[in-house]
Parts: C-alpha cells; structure tokens; sequence
C-alpha cells in the first residue's frame, strides 16, 4: 500500500513539468530517519571539542530532540533551546563544525537516508523543479546532504560566526514553524515562483504554516496529529519503512548472520587444521558464506544474466561497491573456485578479516607503488584455474552511485588471456547501506553482462571508462524501489545557501 502510493505520487510529479516549480524538503524525519543533530553530537563526543561545555550542550540537545520528538507547537520554548545551544558554542572555530559535520555525514547520516525520499528528489530534479532543503537544522548538519543529494539551496537556522569562530548569536529568523515560510517566500520570490507552484515534504506539525501555503503539500511519516491534518485537508500522506525504527525480524537476522559468519570462519579453520584440500576449503568457505549467510540476513535474488556467471573459466570477475555486503552477494553467485582481490584493512576486521584469508583472498596495500607481487599473485590464481573478482572503484561510494573505475581489473584480464565477466549490484545498499549495522531483508537485484574479450580493443583505460559509462547507465535504468543513482555531487561551492 505505501509503496504504491509513493509510485502514484511520483508519478504524479513527473506530470507537473513546471520550469518555475520549487520542491521544499524537510530534513529530519522526512528525508532521514531520525535526527540529524544527534549524529552531530555522536561525532562532538568522538572528537572531545571543548570537553568542559558537554554536559551543558548534550542536556541542550537532548531538550531540543525531546521538543522536535513532541511533535508540540511551543515554537518559543524551541527557540530559546536553540538560543542556548548556540551559546554553548561561542568561540569554537566554525572550521571544526565543519569538519564533525562531514564525518556526522559519513558515518551515522548516509545510512539514515531514506530511499524513497531520494527517489522523491529525484523524481523533482527531473521534472526541472527547484530544490531546496528548508529545515531547523544548521548549515554543519545539513550541508554534507544537500551536497551529496544534488540539492540546489539550503535554508537553515544560521549561527553567526566572525573571524572563524562562532559569537554564540544565532540569527534572526530561526528557520522553524513561521520562519519556514518566510524562507519559502524569498526562496520564490527571488525565482518568480509562487507558493501554489510548490511542494512541500515534512513529518512535522510544527510545519503547518509552510504546508497550508504551498500547492501541494504532502504529509511524510506523520505523526497521529499531523495524519489528522492531513486527512482533514485531503491532503497525500506518505509513508517511509526502510530505514529508521527497526523491527524485530531486521534485529534478528543482523545477529544471526553475524553468528552465520563467526560459524563459517570456525568451519574453515577447523578444516586447515584437519590437513583437507586447500582450494576445496576456500570454496566450502566461501559457498557457505554466500548461502547460509545470504539466507539468514533475508536476501532473495533476481538475477538477470545468470547463465554469463560460469559460461567461460577462468575469469576476472568485476563488480560495482556498494555495501558490506557485496561480499556475500558474489560469494552467493560464483560459488567456488574465485578468489577476491581486496584493501588490505579488511584483513585487521574481527571474524571477516579469517573469512577473507581462509578464501585466499590476496590483499591490496593501495598506498604501495609497486604492485608486482600482488600482480605475480593474482596471475598465479588464474593459471591454476580459479577465477579473480575485482571491485574497480577500489572503494564504495556514500549512496551507491558510480566512481571512477580502474583498469587494474582490465589489465589481469588481458594479461592472462581471460575474459572479463561485468557484475551489476543495482541495490545491495539497500539491504545495508553505508553508515549502518543493521541488515534489512530486500530481494537483490542483479544484471550480469556477457563475458568480454579484455585483449579486444586498445587503451585499457579508455575500456575500463567505456564500462564505467554502461554501469551508470544501467542503473540509472533501475526501478525506482532503490536508491535512485548517478545523483550529483556539486562541490558545496556549487549550492546556495539560504538566510532563513
């Protein structure tokens, strides 16, 4: 029910081509799940900015956590919590909120984003619409986002900073409840757009002055009295479950696959030991990984292309990063007899770093200029007849889009006289996305690409970009029930930042 009414609802936006348009977005609870400011005072702690001021500012983040989770109308009980905060903060050098807020992003943020908000973005940005983010949250909780999200202007509560350090001011108007709509109204008055032209997406009851401004209003998640509302006012209601609250079956199969990995490194070990067959070893290894492992965490497969995995062997495999999981997800799909080329920092991760070496997994120290034993390596491993799998972008990306591919995988491929065997992961980050432990059941979907002749052509690294490019097309052809890729990544110079 709620996924069909957001592809009604998307719909609907790609009908509404309006040059003029401007799609508002609020942050916490509506394109996240959860709060944004906690994420920022996780990594304030982390870091120990200003150890004297903690108690006081965490009981401050708490009250304003507690004020936002209310769903109440005190907007001038809010204000001064946020006035307080700001306090706290006066004399700490801007540069260090800066940096806590990227790292805020990266670690607990990314993970936090909800899908099917992304898909609501995206669905905006290719209608031509205007994007803004319009929230309480400041520019250091929100910038990181907005840029990864390709959104085009933030406005946000500001804190006043001179000289690089902040004064403890926050200035007038605080972008909440009224203030929202204020900034909404310059937004559209600088565009020459008009209030009934626009979308507004939130969670939150303290947002009904934007909402019963704009043309179409649309209630994200809500609570009991903002679904009244909304119910009352016919206006859509949409409802977001992929990230968030956790129900009891995510919990569990988090665990038992966690317990699936810890037995399966024991199995293996205890097979060394017992004198079996090397490589049969590595193969029960990794067969038990990809299917015990994958069916206890809830993955199910669709997998087109399936008879390209084991038409021609040896191979180099290549796949596209996206989550801690693809690792399972090509030990579910070859089987046996492959051999993963990975960074040499899984090796130091408890229980996965065993799994890796009891594979043979041959390790990569990227910072090395000289690579000649890992190569002598991995072509050892395909004249005895076992396959490679290589991820070129040498690293996941934040949301599972793109990155530069490598030719190192291209170039063993050649090299060997193999083929070179593409593997599209269209959604594994949605089972378990960057920034989060926890694994969610979701059916995997996956292309696998006929095996091409690497020694065809000429410059690898004009093929390893021709194949980078039909990745990205590909999943830019994904259904919308993932994460939308090939999102922007402006430099943050690149987006306007708003006065609320």
């Amino acid at each position: 029910m709620a996924a069909a009414a957001l592809e009604q609802h998307l719909e609907s936006v790609g009908r509404e081509s309006e040059p003029r348009g401007v799609a508002f977005f609020d942050l916490d609870g509506t394109l996240i799940a959860g709060y944004s400011i906690i994420a920022l005072a996780l990594e304030t702690l982390r870091e120990g900015l200003r150890q004297r001021r903690f108690r006081e500012s965490l009981r401050l983040l708490a009250d304003i956590v507690g004020q936002k989770t209310a769903r109440t109308d005190k907007g001038s009980h809010y204000h001064r919590l946020v006035r307080r905060l700001g306090r706290s903060l006066a004399g700490i050098r801007e540069e260090e909120l800066l940096e806590l807020g990227e790292r805020a992003c990266e670690r607990h943020l990314l993970g936090q984003l909800f899908p099917e908000a992304i898909g609501l973005v995206e669905a905006h940005r290719a209608a031509g619409h205007h994007l803004v983010i319009v929230t309480a949250a400041s520019h250091y909780q929100v910038a990181p986002l907005a840029r990864l999200l390709g959104i085009d202007e933030i406005c946000c509560t500001r804190l006043e900073v001179i000289d690089g350090h902040f004064t403890g001011r926050v200035l007038n108007p605080l972008c909440y409840g009224e203030g929202k709509a204020l900034a909404a109204r310059r937004v559209l008055r600088r565009r020459r757009g008009a209030l009934r032209r626009s979308w507004f997406y939130t969670d939150s009851l303290a947002d009904l002055p934007l909402l019963r401004r704009v043309g179409h209003p649309v209630a994200i998640n809500p609570r009991e009295d903002l679904a009244r509302e909304a119910a009352r006012n016919d206006w859509p209601i949409l409802r977001f479950s992929s990230r968030g609250t956790p129900d009891l079956e995510s919990l569990l199969r988090t665990a038992l696959t966690g317990q699936a990995l810890a037995a399966t490194a024991l199995v293996g070990s205890l097979a060394s030991r017992l004198g079996g067959n090397r490589l049969a070893n590595a193969s029960r290894v990794a067969q038990l990984l990809g299917d015990v492992g994958s069916g206890l965490a809830g993955l199910e497969f669709e997998v087109e292309g399936a008879e390209h995995l084991h038409a021609v062997r040896p191979a180099v495999y290549i796949f596209n990063h996206q989550s801690l999981l693809d690792g399972m997800v090509i030990a579910h799909l070859l089987r046996r007899d492959t051999v993963a080329l990975c960074k040499a920092e899984m090796a130091r991760v408890p229980v996965l770093g065993n799994l890796l070496r009891q594979t043979d997994t041959i390790f990569v120290q990227r910072e090395e200029q000289d690579q000649r034993e890992v190569l002598q390596r991995a072509m050892a491993v395909l004249r005895e007849g076992r396959s490679l799998v290589v991820a070129p972008e040498g690293t996941r990306s934040s949301l599972g889009d793109i990155r530069p591919f490598r030719p190192g995988a291209l170039l063993l491929a050649r090299k060997a006289g193999v083929p070179l065997v593409p593997i599209v992961l269209h959604n594994v980050k949605d089972a378990l996305p960057k920034g989060s432990l926890l694994i969610r059941p979701t059916t995997i979907r996956i292309t696998v690409l006929p095996p091409l002749d690497a020694a065809a052509g000429g410059n690898v690294r004009q093929l390893a970009r021709e194949l980078e490019l039909r990745y990205r097309d590909l999943l830019a052809t994904s259904p919308r029930a993932g994460l939308p890729n090939g999102l922007r990544q402006p430099a943050l110079s690149d987006q306007r930042h708003s006065a609320a």
